[in-house]
């Protein structure tokens, strides 16, 4: 019996010897190919990251000194497309006034497009109000992804007209202020491990940094040339109305004594308007150097009341002229602490540029673009509201525009020929600094200009006003 079972034991190990051997052999080399095959895999993903981090960092980002941010969004969309694993990318940058616009993007279709101004219009405005997406990192801008990245969702759900899953890297500045943000359509890439979404979006954050410093640098160097160029101004302010103030007084005692001297009428009215002239000389280089003089700061401005002030003041002369002005602002709005003389002569230059624009256009008969209701008048809006920390003013019109956005808060820079020696608005944006805020310019389309002034509120009376601190005797 035993031998029976032995001897089938050994024919049957004979008879699958062969087989068992040839699968051993099979999953021998089935194991090693595979482990090439991952491993080829992995040297192929490492070759192709290095390529793309090669390609952003020889990337130029250097920002025009136009400030036309078009040709770098595409050349960043173009090399995203090419090196990364995205292959549908957009720049989004933060104009003047605020608002997030579309600089360039590479195959992005028209609804997705939509889609993504209206999520920056969205995030704009959670940021005026405070809530979410208005402070770096908090999870607002969507679901975090890597650690500078957010998962967003575009359209009103997944089976709306223009939806879309994006990937979206903001534009931080050190001051945690977001100046654009970089997007890559990731409808497919979405789908696979998180580890790998990570591991493709590290390279585009860098990117992403890269192009916040490039930004941020280009506008700290604008600023710095500016305040150069008002430094410099201020001194030739001040030596000037130091040379002329002794000729001025010679003319203006010699004219007065022709005046209570002469027989002769014509020679009294010519002595008179000498005189006149000379004082209105007088007035303009005091002013001139008055304001490089440090001002006192210490005054609490309530913004509305100035506005309501000046708007009384200038309103009945611009309808005169077929111009209606419009004064738009928030309710309970926060005291400024500063200069109310100079904020003051913030306004009356901004009214001044604006009504100089409009009749401009009036004189070359440009009709408002704004709607049938409006009868076609030219507008000047006066806008002001707030946030936390700032109190924004818009002073925008239906005029001619500006010619060089960029340049017109240069020293001796007129907005237009025969508007005078271009002085205004570097003057405003010298107070505006001075009171530790922001000025900018820029077109309206079709046409007209808008000037932005943001500035710091009082935030200790802000907190009286509503009760947060108790006062101090």
């Amino acid at each position: 019996m035993w031998v029976g079972l032995w001897e089938g034991c050994a024919l049957m190990a004979r008879h699958w010897a062969w087989p068992g051997v040839a699968a051993c052999l099979v999953g021998t080399v089935w194991l090693k190919s595979r482990k090439q095959w991952l491993q080829e895999g992995a040297q192929r993903r490492t070759v192709r990251a290095r390529e793309e981090l090669e390609a952003y960092a020889l990337l130029d980002v250097r920002v025009p000194q136009d400030g036309d941010l078009g040709p770098l969004a595409l050349r960043v969309c173009r090399v995203v497309k090419e090196k990364s694993a995205f292959h549908r990318a957009a720049m989004l940058v933060r104009e003047t006034g605020g608002r997030v616009k579309i600089a360039g993007s590479i195959g992005m279709e028209d609804q997705i497009l939509g889609a993504l101004r209206l999520w920056g219009d969205q995030v704009e405005e959670a940021e005026r109000g405070g809530g979410a997406g208005c402070s770096r990192g908090d999870g607002g801008l969507g679901t975090r992804v890597g650690a500078n990245s957010f998962a967003v969702v575009l359209g009103k759900g997944p089976s709306a007209a223009g939806c879309g899953r994006a990937i979206v890297i903001p534009l931080w500045t050190t001051g945690g202020r977001a100046v654009g943000a970089l997007v890559v359509c990731a409808d497919g890439l979405l789908s696979v491990r998180r580890s790998s979404v990570v591991e493709a979006m590290t390279a585009l954050e860098g990117l992403a940094a890269k192009l916040s410093r490039a930004m941020e640098n280009a506008a700290l160097a604008e600023r710095l040339l500016r305040a150069e160029k008002l430094a410099g101004l201020g001194l030739l302010a001040g030596g000037v109305a130091h040379a002329l103030n002794n000729p001025l007084t010679a003319v203006l005692g010699f004219a007065d004594l022709i005046v209570h001297t002469a027989a002769e009428t014509r020679v009294q009215a010519d002595a008179k308007r000498i005189v006149q002239e000379a004082r209105r000389m007088r007035e303009m280089v005091e002013s001139l150097a008055n304001c490089w003089h440090p001002a006192h700061m210490d005054e609490e401005v309530q913004f509305p009341a100035l506005l309501r002030e000046l708007a009384d003041a200038c309103a009945s002369r611009l309808e005169e002229r077929g111009v209606r002005l419009l004064l738009e602002e928030a309710e309970n709005l926060p005291p400024i602490r500063g200069n109310r003389e100079r904020l003051r002569q913030i306004i009356e230059h901004l009214l001044t540029n604006a009504a100089q624009a409009v009749a401009a256009a009036q004189k070359m008969g440009v009709e408002s673009p704004l709607g049938e209701g409006e009868d076609h008048q030219h507008t000047i809006r006066v806008a002001v509201n707030c946030d936390e920390r700032m109190l924004h003013l818009i002073v925008s019109d239906t005029g001619t525009g500006f010619r060089e956005p960029a340049r017109v808060f240069d020293p001796f820079y007129a907005a237009a020929p025969g508007e005078g020696a271009g002085m205004g608005l570097s003057f405003c944006y010298g107070i505006v600094r001075e009171h530790g805020g922001e000025i900018s310019a820029f077109n309206l389309h079709p046409h007209g200009a808008a000037v932005v002034v943001d500035l710091p509120v009082d935030q200790v009376a802000a907190a009286r006003a509503t009760g947060a601190v108790p006062k101090v005797a």
